[in-house]
């Protein structure tokens, strides 16, 4: 599982990479509008659609959706604060009331609640990428590469130190040390981006704390996900990528982290 894990693995962040760093805005738009594409059909499952005709059919409907919000973005730039400070909320609420309640039994019934989450769960994190991106690739580079960075550090830091459980309803594997080693591990990056990106001092400071924000939500993302698949006992979102699971599963932590990235980073930073 681990070899083909790193098979699929290498070749999509090359792929990733020099995608964010080489392609003009417009491929980029339109390669989040595939993902948010398949991540939509995804989460249909989740939801509980059975049926394959209604799962495209909400997939389509996410994906104009995230096409016709941007455009709106384009042409209204004074309401994308507003926009995602209103999503960040609504994800606060979403995770205290994962946390406080649980993960229900697990059963195939259909939720609506959960198509209207995945509306804006997945709309709003390409209007937020599409932000990050107006100001450089390299800050989209960073956005996404900063939730990989947490990846590596919670498996290390965990696989090491790891004993007391983070979450065990809803993620048995994640553990407290686990997440701290994410936080020192983007910290650190964090810093280094603050070098790179030639920022003062205080923009420096403001980029730790931004960044440790964000990777303590992009694990409530995980968790969420976790919860969803819990509730409908299963394993992975799908088997799009081998080894990986679904696409869903590759970008679960981006879906919350990306809007308040987005929002912090340009109320305090790409404006200072």
């Amino acid at each position: 599982m681990l070899k083909q894990r790193v098979l699929t693995a290498i070749p999509l962040a090359a792929l990733v990479i020099w995608g964010i760093l080489t392609q003009p805005e417009n491929i980029i738009f339109y390669s989040l509008l595939v993902v948010i594409l398949i991540s939509g059909w995804e989460w249909a499952r989740l939801s509980g659609v059975k049926n394959a005709g209604l799962r495209a059919l909400y997939a389509v409907v996410i994906t104009a959706g995230a096409f016709f919000s941007q455009q709106f973005i384009s042409s209204y730039p004074q309401w994308i604060n507003s926009l995602l400070l209103l999503v960040v909320t609504g994800w606060l609420v979403a995770i205290y009331h994962m946390f406080s309640k649980g993960p229900q039994p697990a059963n195939q019934s259909l939720s609506v609640v959960k198509l209207f989450v995945g509306v804006v769960a997945l709309i709003t994190p390409v209007v937020a990428l599409m932000l990050v991106r107006s100001e450089s690739a390299q800050w989209l580079f960073y956005c996404l590469s900063i939730v990989w960075i947490a990846d590596v550090g919670a498996y290390f830091s965990g696989k090491r130190y790891g004993k007391n459980k983070l979450a065990p309803k809803l993620s048995p594997g994640k553990t407290r040390e686990g997440m701290y080693g994410a936080v020192i591990a983007t910290a650190a990056y964090a810093f280094m981006a603050g070098l790179f990106f030639d920022l003062k001092i205080i923009e420096i400071l403001m980029l730790l704390i931004i960044s440790t924000l964000a990777t303590i939500i992009s694990v409530a993302g995980d968790l969420f996900v976790s919860l969803l698949k819990r509730e409908k006992d299963l394993k992975d979102t799908g088997n799009i990528l081998p080894g990986h699971g679904g696409i869903l599963d590759r970008i679960d932590s981006v879906l919350t982290s990306a809007p308040l990235l987005a929002l912090l980073l340009n109320l305090v930073i790409f404006n200072a």
